[in-house]
């Protein structure tokens, strides 16, 4: 599993960025965790579980994390 991940750019998200997006399904909701991050569902649940994701991913994913307004006010 490792050795597919470095072959395709994936990383594994970091325990903050996994933790902050349980936190956020805990607070508002599946439904609404997923329109404030604007991502796919199994990207989701691909986070949350700690499983591999494309590096970019797992940036913006942190990164809309960061701004409570969501990703269009960014």
């Amino acid at each position: 599993m490792q050795q597919a991940a470095k072959n395709t750019g994936a990383v594994v998200p970091s325990e903050e960025v996994r933790q902050g997006v349980l936190n956020l399904i805990k607070k508002i909701g599946e439904p609404a965790a997923l329109a404030r991050l604007d991502i796919s569902r199994q990207t989701l649940a691909r986070v949350a579980g700690g499983l591999p994701v494309r590096r970019a991913t797992a940036e913006l994913v942190a990164i809309r994390l960061q701004n409570p307004q969501g990703p269009k006010a960014a």
